[in-house]
């Protein structure tokens, strides 16, 4: 079951990132923050490794990409490496988060258009190999400040889950909307000292409505370690915040990755 319902429409009091302050009274970034829904466009790459992969040759395939002069429309790139014993869709993938799909598609037709773009993909192809043409869309949100367990590693480093979900029968988009206020309110409540490291979470919905999912839930933390901290944290104390996002969808098996930022425009280091 598929259900048509728009991330833009929940009405979840959420806090998203959605640009800089530039006032001359501060010195540095900081995140500005607005009281609105803001759903951005996510896609999906499925990557494989060429004959010359390694590393240091990864690092530098995406170093050399960052120089080539981005979109200002893209708000974020990172790359995943499953951990998952199990083959799926969610294997060895590249993310990349924009403002709008229209923006999306004008930055993939000037990509195409760019003879520096093209040498740049046929050179990096014996290192990593992505499918941009079958990328998969998505909108996504993040339901729950992703700063409020802290800030991502400094390396660009963390590790995500990723898990298939559909709703269940005769639920909708408001008893989603109810059952995400529930869990937000769960995380607000736990003992910070009970929890080491980042964790925020986001919703992607499937641009292609045939998919079996209505929704994957993506879970992002520090690291393997903490994540498994938090899942026995919310087994353990959930509750009835558990009890109602479950009883409202029914989700899959999570693929797990150890993920990589590959671009970041408020980071020097990954821009």
């Amino acid at each position: 079951m598929n259900k048509k319902f728009k991330l833009a429409l929940l009405s979840v009091p959420f806090l998203f990132v959605i640009s800089c302050s530039q006032s001359n009274e501060v010195q540095e970034s900081k995140p500005a923050w607005d009281a609105t829904n803001y759903t951005m466009y996510n896609e999906f790459m499925q990557c494989t490794a060429g004959e010359e992969y390694s590393q240091d040759a990864l690092d530098s395939m995406i170093k050399s990409w960052r120089d080539l002069g981005l979109s200002e429309s893209l708000l974020g790139g990172w790359g995943y490496v499953s951990v998952s014993p199990e083959q799926s869709d969610f294997n060895n993938y590249w993310e990349l988060s924009w403002s709008s799909k229209e923006e999306a598609d004008a930055a993939w037709a000037q990509w195409i258009a760019n003879e520096d773009a093209v040498a740049w993909s046929e050179e990096s192809s014996k290192i990593l190999q992505c499918d941009g043409e079958n990328r998969d869309g998505y909108d996504f949100i993040f339901p729950y400040d992703p700063y409020a367990f802290g800030e991502a590693p400094e390396d660009g480093s963390f590790a995500a889950a990723f898990s298939p979900c559909t709703l269940n029968e005769g639920m909708g988009q408001e008893d989603l909307n109810q059952a995400l206020i529930s869990y937000n309110a769960w995380l607000d409540a736990i003992d910070q000292s009970q929890v080491s490291g980042f964790y925020a979470y986001g919703l992607y919905i499937p641009e292609d409505k045939t998919q079996a999912e209505d929704f994957w839930f993506g879970n992002f933390h520090e690291n393997l370690a903490t994540m498994t901290e938090g899942n026995e944290l919310w087994e353990a104390t959930g509750g009835d915040a558990k009890i109602e996002l479950e009883s409202v969808s029914t989700c899959g098996e999570p693929e797990v990755s150890n993920g990589q930022v590959f671009f970041d425009p408020a980071k020097p280091d990954f821009s």
